[in-house]
């Protein structure tokens, strides 16, 4: 009798053990289960204070790195319409307005029946457009015009025979050129026989403000012979 009553005294244990861990994993996962269960309130996946990416371009504070203000958030879709306002691209993609007058989009759209395909943007894209072009002119026509840099540069030019400061660099893509690959011409800078200056290869129109120093310090052309031979013996032993 005793070994009979510990059995069911093992198994009313068993039981009740069974009760509990069932009522523990209703009570766990019943509001999830169910519909017009009450539900954790989810965390927010985007704080307040959003990435202030104008802030950031601009270096507001003399700081460009992550900068955030309360109540704002620009994305990438907030950028892209806020360029597109301005006339300006993003990504190196043409705006909406581009595509829709057909200004320079040449071979980026391709259509099949009803079906347009920006095929051409798999292959490459410029941010170079006219209201791009016109911001380089201004750059490179206002030159340096932060009066402290200008005052530092006196500075520097009557002590040290140099300035500090140069003008802003301004590239010379224009966004103008049509072909897949560029010319041995236009990749290399010489084409004596203008086969592709002019034709195939556009050069900036708003010059070149980085190379304005070195104007007049050259002497045109390759150095004649006589020039060359001494340059050449100067390296000789004993001028042998």
């Amino acid at each position: 009798m005793p070994v009979i009553e510990k059995r069911k005294a093992s198994a009313w244990t068993r039981v009740g053990l069974a009760l509990g861990l069932a009522a523990a994993s209703w009570k766990m996962t019943a509001p999830h289960a169910f519909v017009g269960g009450r539900a954790a309130a989810p965390q927010p996946l985007t704080a307040m204070r959003g990435y202030r990416l104008d802030w950031m371009l601009e270096k507001r504070n003399g700081e460009e790195g992550l900068q955030t203000a309360d109540g704002w958030w620009v994305g990438e879709v907030g950028f892209e319409k806020a360029q597109a306002a301005q006339g300006l691209r993003y990504r190196m993609r043409p705006t909406a307005q581009e595509y829709k007058e057909g200004k320079e989009v040449d071979g980026l759209m391709f259509q099949l029946g009803p079906l347009k395909i920006k095929l051409g943007e798999i292959f490459g894209g410029t941010g170079n457009n006219a209201e791009l072009r016109e911001i380089k002119k201004k750059i490179v026509a206002e030159g340096m015009s932060d009066p402290a840099k200008i005052k530092e540069n006196e500075y520097w030019l009557a002590r040290y025979g140099h300035k500090r400061w140069e003008a802003p660099y301004v590239d010379q893509s224009t966004g103008l050129n049509k072909q897949l690959f560029r010319g041995l011409g236009a990749f290399s800078g010489c084409d004596p026989l203008k086969e592709e200056r002019g034709v195939t290869w556009f050069e900036a129109d708003y010059g070149k403000p980085w190379l304005k120093k070195y104007v007049g310090t050259k002497l045109p052309g390759f150095v004649d012979a006589d020039q060359l031979k001494k340059e050449y013996n100067s390296g000789k032993l004993l001028n042998k």
